[in-house]
C-alpha cells in the first residue's frame, strides 16, 4: 500500500488524555533505536514520552512507499532495526528473511488485542508471528442516505442503471479488488486473466454511473459533501468529516465484503538483540499508546481498550464507525501480496480509458 494516494487520509478530530498517563509501559533499556516508518508512526507525542522512560533514543525515516521499505532493507548495512509495512507487504519481507519472528511474550500488551490482530495471516510463518500490527483501516463504501437506501447490502447497487453519474470510486487497484469481490471471486490478489477480463468488462459498465475517479480524500468528501456525488468507496477520514460538516452520509456493509488494510511493526533481521527493540514493540502495543497515535492520524488500532482513552468527539466517532467491534472485521478482504500488479493495473488504466 502506497502512503499516497492510499495514505493521504485526512486525520480524524481526535483527543486524548495526555502523555502523563503512559505510565511504567517500558522497562529501562538504553540505546538508539532506528525505525523506517509511515509518517505519523513516529510522532513526538508518544516517541518523547518514551526515551524519557527508557533512555532509548528513536531515529525515525519517514518513507513514502512500501517498495521503499523493501529496497532499504533489502540492500541491507544496518539501514533499520524496525519497519511497519503494509499486510500487501509484509509476507515479501518474511519470506525473504529480512525480517525476525517476534517473542510475543515479550509484548504482553498484545494479549489485549483484538482477535483479528492476535495471529494474522499477514504476520504468520510455521507457526511464528513476525510482526506487532499496528495502525488498520477498511475501505469504506459509503452512500447519501437521501438518495441510496441505507439498509442496501451489495455492491449491485454501484451498477444500478438508475444512479447514473452519481458516484465516485477510488482511482487504484482497490477499485479492480472491489469488483472481483462482487463478481463472487475468493482469489482477489491472484486472479487468472479470464477473471480480470471479466472484471474489466464490470468496471467498464460501471462507467456511466461513475461521475469522477477520486484520487484522494478529501477530494471524495468534496465531492460528497456538495451533493455532486451520492456515494462511492473511501476512507474512515471521509464519513467523519462528512458528519461532522452535518452531511447525510451512510456506512454501508456489502456482504461481498470490504478491502482492509493493516500496517505492522517488524524487526529487521538482526536487529532483535537490540535492548530497545521489544520495550517499544510492547509501548507501542498499549492502548495508551494507540490513543496517542490515533490522535495524530485518526486510523483504526488492534488494541481495543484504546477507545477508554479518548474523549469527546474523537470517542463517539470511534465507536459509529465500529473500530473496536470484532464484528466490523468478520467480512473484510484484507490486502495481500499481488504478484501479477503489472498486469491488475493494465487492467486498471484499460477500464479508464474505455468509453462509457
Amino acid at each position: 500500500m502506497e502512503w499516497a494516494p492510499g495514505r493521504i487520509r485526512n486525520a480524524l478530530a481526535a483527543t486524548v488524555m495526555g502523555a502523563a498517563m503512559l505510565g511504567a509501559t517500558a522497562v529501562r533499556a538504553e540505546g538508539q533505536l532506528t525505525m523506517l516508518v509511515w509518517e505519523g508512526y513516529a510522532d513526538k507525542s508518544f516517541v518523547e514520552p518514551f526515551e524519557k522512560e527508557t533512555g532509548c533514543k528513536v531515529d525515525a525515516v519517514y518513507v513514502g512507499s512500501n517498495d521503499e521499505i523493501v529496497s532499504k532493507v533489502m540492500s541491507g548495512g544496518g539501514t533499520a532495526d524496525l519497519i511497519s509495512p503494509s499486510n500487501d507487504t509484509t509476507m515479501r519481507l518474511i519470506t525473504a528473511g529480512a525480517v525476525s519472528p517476534v517473542d510475543t511474550s515479550k509484548v504482553p500488551n498484545m494479549a489485549e488485542y483484538l482477535p483479528q490482530f492476535q495471529s494474522p495471516a499477514w504476520l504468520k510463518k510455521d507457526d511464528a508471528i513476525y510482526g506487532v500490527p499496528f495502525g488498520w483501516g477498511i475501505v469504506r463504501v459509503i452512500a447519501n442516505p437521501d438518495v441510496v437506501d441505507a439498509s442496501t447490502d451489495t455492491l449491485g447497487f454501484l451498477w444500478d442503471k438508475k444512479y447514473a453519474g452519481k458516484f465516485a470510486v477510488w482511482d487504484d487497484i482497490e477499485t479492480v479488488y472491489m469488483a472481483a469481490r462482487y463478481l463472487g471471486f475468493k482469489n482477489t490478489y491472484s486472479l487468472s486473466d479470464e477473471q480480470l477480463e471479466q472484471v474489466k468488462a464490470k468496471l467498464i459498465e460501471m462507467k456511466p454511473n461513475i461521475r469522477k475517479y477520486w484520487f484522494t480524500t478529501g477530494e471524495m468528501g468534496n465531492l460528497m459533501a456538495s451533493g455532486e456525488v451520492a456515494g462511492g468507496n473511501s476512507w474512515e477520514s471521509t464519513l467523519v468529516e462528512l458528519r461532522a460538516a452535518g452531511k447525510k452520509v451512510v456506512d454501508l456493509k456489502p456482504k461481498e465484503g470490504r478491502g482492509g488494510w493493516s500496517d505492522s511493526w517488524m524487526i529487521v533481521k538482526g536487529a532483535e538483540d537490540n535492548p530497545c527493540v521489544y520495550p517499544w514493540l510492547n509501548y507501542v502495543a498499549s492502548a495508551k499508546t494507540q490513543a496517542l497515535a490515533h490522535a495524530v492520524n485518526g486510523f483504526g488500532y488492534p488494541n481495543p481498550k484504546m477507545v477508554e482513552h479518548l474523549e469527546g468527539t474523537a470517542k463517539a466517532n470511534y465507536a459509529e464507525l465500529g473500530m473496536s467491534d470484532p464484528s466490523t472485521l468478520q467480512n473484510v478482504d484484507w490486502w495481500q501480496p499481488v504478484e501479477r500488479r503489472a498486469k491488475y493495473l493494465e487492467i486498471w488504466n484499460q477500464v479508464k480509458a474505455a468509453s462509457n
